[in-house]
């Protein structure tokens, strides 16, 4: 690590903070595989203490925009797309979880204690057996015999666990007057009764444990949310995972542009005209770039603006369609730029390793479509773009 305190030339800017990552690491990315690095940077940002960005400044924390916790995430995926995945992952339970807390002390009490202790929290809200719709569940939460609850669940991937403190599960309660309806609740690893299965291969994102996992859990009634899953799941928890991958993306951007423009400064023998035509070329890389910025931009602005916090307890369509189209649109320009890169740089983008290697970025790229299936998401904005106007 550098000699002095990153601070002194960062003053107390987190996000300014984060750009310095790279050069306070121990270790060179080439000296770790994927995980290696991935885990490196983690670990690093949480003694940065930027884990839990969002907390509330007088709980001692940084209280920071959903802007800056965006920067700090397109910082991250600079360096490494499986360490911005897990960061904009994280952020979108931990916010979920303060924001949604209600007057429940035991999940104030319980977020206050993660972000003390600068812990992760996962997501296990997919499920098997429902194809792929997360307001649909089989698990069931059931009373046990004596004191508290259980459910089971059967999750088809949870990310990071390896990392996480907690996870927030969805789940199907039945209320009362007899009627289902569907709950999150907050539940902490060490009370959870795992059964990995095998861990997922994937082509990118291989700093990243991904396995399906069934579990069983034991937990107390003040463990499940005050607001139920879906009024979390559209007024936070979706706008927040759309944004910070969008946030992931842009970061993934930035390195090939970076990469780009490193190998143009070695190339002293090209032709001016050749060399002419790359410049423009980069420029229209950068182009596509500064639109994915403006639209998380945008998205943010959108999400804070307060005719949405009005509409967060109905269905806003229009706000729906925006925050899925900034997937789409996002995940799309990100593999544009990848693959501009590499007809740029042309055989050494190619190489597995080497400086100008693309194949990293390039792969992480990939999985920015499958993440919440474009599909699937096209198809749903297709059934209510009939009901929704957009104006400059």
């Amino acid at each position: 690590m550098n000699a002095g305190n990153p601070r002194s030339a960062t003053g107390d800017d987190p996000v300014a903070l984060s750009r310095t990552l790279a050069r306070r690491i121990r270790v060179k990315r080439s000296e770790l595989d994927e995980k290696g690095y991935a885990d490196a940077i983690l670990a690093m940002l949480r003694q940065d203490r930027l884990l839990w960005p969002a907390v509330p400044g007088h709980l001692e924390g940084r209280g920071l925009s959903t802007l800056q916790a965006a920067r700090i995430t397109a910082n991250i995926s600079r360096l490494s797309g499986s360490a911005g995945l897990i960061y904009a992952m994280h952020l979108s339970q931990a916010l979920s979880l303060i924001r949604h807390a209600g007057d429940s002390a035991f999940l104030a009490n319980l977020w206050a204690r993660l972000a003390e202790d600068q812990a992760l929290v996962a997501s296990g809200t997919s499920e098997k057996g429902v194809g792929g719709d997360i307001f649909s569940s089989l698990c069931m939460i059931e009373a046990l015999d004596g004191a508290g609850l259980t459910l089971t669940k059967e999750s088809p991937n949870i990310s990071y666990l390896d990392h996480a403190a907690a996870v927030l599960v969805s789940a199907m309660r039945v209320r009362a007057d007899g009627r289902k309806t569907q709950v999150l609740v907050a539940l902490e690893t060490l009370n959870m009764e795992l059964r990995p299965e095998a861990a997922s291969g994937f082509l990118g994102m291989r700093g990243i444990l991904n396995r399906p996992y069934g579990f069983t859990a034991r937990f107390p009634e003040a463990a499940i949310f005050p607001d139920p899953y879906p009024v979390i799941a559209r007024a936070t928890m979706t706008p927040a995972i759309h944004i910070f991958w969008a946030a992931l993306w842009s970061g993934i951007a930035r390195r090939v542009i970076d990469t780009v423009k490193a190998f143009q400064a070695k190339q002293q023998e090209l032709p001016d005209d050749a060399a002419a035509l790359m410049r423009a070329e980069l420029s229209r890389l950068v182009n596509k770039h500064y639109m994915l910025a403006a639209l998380i931009r945008d998205a943010i602005a959108d999400h804070q603006d307060p005719g949405h916090s009005a509409a967060v307890g109905g269905i806003d369509l229009a706000g729906t369609a925006r925050i899925k189209r900034l997937k789409i649109a996002g995940s799309e320009l990100v593999e544009q730029i990848c693959l501009g890169g590499l007809s740029l740089i042309g055989l050494p983008a190619y190489a597995e390793d080497g400086p100008y290697s693309l194949s990293e970025p390039l792969r992480d790229a990939l999985s920015a479509r499958v993440m919440i299936s474009n599909f699937r998401l096209i198809g749903a904005n297709a059934k209510i773009e009939r009901y929704v106007d957009e104006d400059l």
